[in-house]
């Protein structure tokens, strides 16, 4: 491969985050998000300096105070990839599609931050779904990279420490917010983010599915989430005869529960093809309108029951508050929401979101913010090498039968080869007049000598 076609080595544009620190403090998060990258193994902070070679030209507490004391907004970094984002993966786009989840990032101390016991989505099956760290509320966008991948991406940009109300250290002067609440901060700061004539949809699951996320739908965004089976579900308002006094109806009669629905013998189930989680399935789907007063007020929503012919997967109810979109667009849109797992998966093992021995409150969450930054900058990174032609056609190692598109850890690897292959020489290095290495040598014989003399 010619030289000219090598992947420029993964590096930070500075010009896009000049607005957002001071020129120290640029020097030290543009080391940080490289090192964090370039690190193989536990992603200490320590182990980022020393992989960095920081501390052979400034005080390794430089960057500890970075993270702890230096002011700079993390919403601000978090607009310029956002920006980032939309400039180079959804330049013509009129609508963004984000995905909201909470992630536990296991830690093991009495003196952490928002640390204590709580909800992990990721402990093993079988055993109780507890552990004990620190939770973050994290947004991200939904794109597909054509030509380098068939899954969906959720490329993170903002985030929100959550502690639970039993927690041993809370941040200081900060009230208990729900991750709920929390959650629409972050949809909320990103709808301000676009343009009036842009469309943010917004993609939860059952837990982000109620009054606090849905209350707010006023500000311009359309939510598509699930529905609890206990969901009380009401008919539309029907047409009231002019003359009628009193308060207009907000909701119509009761409909039946959603486990009644699924048996019911008068509902015509249409039978559709959707790609899910990467494969094109065959799924029975029921479209109809309805209101859930208790969370979404008098608003109608589409409602789109979901039933798997081969009875592999559950009985499923889903809802959107776009009345235009079609039962496949639900669908297919729901399970976008996986790849929001896949990201945290991956945060946490190939780039060890969960590894920082951090204790104060900006630390823990400035911390976990570069590494979320991380994942998204190298996806960037990619594509755009990508697209230069610099990256090599995927080459599927024989071992990996099933394999057919590249994956993150393709990505990590392709910058970590690209940072270090360039300081590696291939030609020896040739010197007019070489000087000879001399080293001092003592005229003490050293005891091993003298044993062995005896």
């Amino acid at each position: 491969m010619a030289k000219r076609n090598l992947p420029q080595p993964f590096e930070i544009d500075k010009i896009r985050f000049k607005d957002c620190f001071t020129e120290p403090s640029l020097r030290h998060f543009v080391v940080l998000i490289t090192g964090w990258v370039l690190t193989v193994g536990t992603h200490t902070i320590s182990q980022v300096i020393l992989t960095m070679g920081l501390h052979e030209s400034e005080h390794f507490a430089s960057v500890y105070k970075f993270l702890l004391k230096s002011r700079w907004d993390p919403d601000k970094v978090a607009f310029k990839i956002f920006r980032m984002i939309m400039e180079t993966l959804l330049p013509d786009a009129c609508e963004v599609e984000t995905i909201v989840d909470d992630t536990l990032n296991s830690r093991v101390g009495k003196k952490i931050c928002g640390a204590g016991f709580q909800h992990d989505g990721d402990a093993p099956k079988g055993g109780k779904p507890i552990g004990y760290g620190v939770c973050f509320v994290i947004i991200g966008v939904a794109v597909r990279l054509p030509g380098i991948s068939d899954r969906v991406f959720c490329l993170p940009y903002a985030a929100r420490l959550w502690w639970p109300e039993k927690a041993r250290i809370k941040p200081d002067g900060a009230r208990y917010r729900s991750k709920t609440e929390l959650a629409a901060e972050l949809v909320e700061l990103s709808r301000s983010w676009l343009g009036p004539s842009m469309r943010l949809r917004v993609i939860v699951d059952g837990g982000y599915s109620n009054q606090k996320l849905l209350g707010r739908r006023h500000t311009g965004f359309q939510i598509t989430g699930k529905l609890p089976r206990n969901a009380a579900l009401y008919a539309l308002v029907a047409p009231e005869h002019p003359r009628t006094k009193g308060r207009p109806r907000q909701k119509g009669a009761r409909l039946v529960s959603l486990s009644t629905l699924f048996t019911h013998p008068d509902i015509q189930w249409e039978w559709i093809w959707a790609r899910l989680y990467g494969k094109e399935t065959i799924v029975e789907v029921f479209q109809f309108d309805a209101i859930w007063y208790r969370a979404a007020g008098n608003e109608p929503l589409t409602v789109v029951l979901v039933r798997d012919p081969c009875g592999k997967y559950p009985d499923t109810a889903f809802f959107d508050t776009d009345r235009g979109a079609s039962d496949q667009e639900v669908v297919e849109r729901y399970s976008h929401r996986w790849s929001t797992e896949i990201t945290n998966r991956e945060t946490k093992s190939l780039l060890g979101s969960a590894d920082p021995q951090c204790r104060r409150e900006r630390s823990v969450t400035r911390t976990a913010l570069i590494a979320y930054w991380s994942y998204s900058l190298l996806v960037l990174w990619f594509v755009s090498q990508f697209r230069m032609g610099r990256i090599p056609l995927f080459q599927r190692a024989p071992w990996y039968f099933g394999k057919k598109t590249i994956t993150f850890s393709d990505m990590l690897a392709e910058a970590r080869r690209s940072y270090f292959v360039p300081r590696i020489s291939r030609e020896p290095s040739v010197r007019d007049n070489p000087s000879k290495i001399t080293t001092a040598r003592s005229t003490r014989e050293p005891p091993c000598y003298k044993r062995a003399k005896q």
